[in-house]
Protein backbone atom coordinates (compact mmCIF):
# COMPACT_ATOMS: atom_id res chain seq x y z
CA UNK A 1 0.00 0.00 0.00
CA UNK A 2 1.01 3.37 -0.93
CA UNK A 3 0.06 6.19 0.73
CA UNK A 4 0.11 9.77 -1.07
CA UNK A 5 -0.32 13.23 -0.88
CA UNK A 6 -3.97 14.20 -0.63
CA UNK A 7 -5.43 11.32 1.45
CA UNK A 8 -5.22 9.09 -1.58
CA UNK A 9 -3.79 5.41 -2.05
CA UNK A 10 -2.71 2.97 -4.06
CA UNK A 11 -3.03 -1.03 -3.72
CA UNK A 12 -1.39 -2.70 -5.82
CA UNK A 13 -1.12 0.06 -7.74
CA UNK A 14 -4.41 0.51 -7.79
CA UNK A 15 -5.60 4.09 -7.00
CA UNK A 16 -7.91 3.75 -4.08
CA UNK A 17 -9.66 6.66 -1.53
CA UNK A 18 -9.69 7.17 2.13
CA UNK A 19 -13.24 6.16 2.07
CA UNK A 20 -13.07 2.79 -0.13
CA UNK A 21 -9.46 2.16 1.86
CA UNK A 22 -11.08 -0.03 4.93
CA UNK A 23 -13.36 -1.83 2.67
CA UNK A 24 -10.64 -2.61 -0.30
CA UNK A 25 -8.02 -3.86 2.02
CA UNK A 26 -10.65 -6.16 4.03
CA UNK A 27 -11.59 -7.09 0.24
CA UNK A 28 -8.09 -8.51 -0.75
CA UNK A 29 -7.21 -9.71 3.12
CA UNK A 30 -10.12 -11.76 4.19
CA UNK A 31 -9.60 -14.52 2.15
CA UNK A 32 -5.85 -14.64 2.39
CA UNK A 33 -3.92 -17.17 5.20
CA UNK A 34 -0.89 -14.68 5.62
CA UNK A 35 -2.39 -11.31 6.56
CA UNK A 36 1.04 -9.31 5.66
CA UNK A 37 0.89 -5.58 4.03
CA UNK A 38 4.09 -3.62 3.55
CA UNK A 39 3.07 0.02 3.48
CA UNK A 40 5.33 3.17 2.11
CA UNK A 41 4.55 6.50 2.63
CA UNK A 42 5.20 9.31 0.19
CA UNK A 43 7.90 11.56 1.06
CA UNK A 44 5.44 14.77 1.49
CA UNK A 45 2.89 12.89 3.28
CA UNK A 46 3.00 13.47 7.06
CA UNK A 47 4.14 10.30 9.58
CA UNK A 48 0.86 10.31 11.19
CA UNK A 49 -1.04 9.77 7.80
CA UNK A 50 0.72 6.89 7.55
CA UNK A 51 0.41 6.01 10.75
CA UNK A 52 -3.43 6.47 10.54
CA UNK A 53 -3.53 4.46 6.87
CA UNK A 54 -1.71 1.38 9.15
CA UNK A 55 -4.55 1.46 11.95
CA UNK A 56 -7.19 1.10 8.71
CA UNK A 57 -5.31 -1.67 7.55
CA UNK A 58 -5.12 -3.44 11.18
CA UNK A 59 -8.86 -2.74 11.34
CA UNK A 60 -9.63 -4.77 8.29
CA UNK A 61 -7.82 -7.77 9.42
CA UNK A 62 -4.05 -7.09 8.80
CA UNK A 63 -1.81 -8.87 11.17
CA UNK A 64 1.83 -8.05 10.19
CA UNK A 65 2.65 -4.67 8.57
CA UNK A 66 6.22 -3.28 7.38
CA UNK A 67 7.19 -0.40 6.27
CA UNK A 68 9.07 -0.11 2.88
CA UNK A 69 11.91 2.38 3.14
CA UNK A 70 11.23 5.80 1.25
CA UNK A 71 14.36 5.15 -1.13
CA UNK A 72 12.92 1.57 -2.77
CA UNK A 73 10.88 2.07 -5.97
Amino acid sequence: MEVLPGNTFKINSQPVSKADLGRKLKEIYDPRPEKIIFVKGDPSVKYQDVIAAMDVARGAGVKVIATVPKDVK
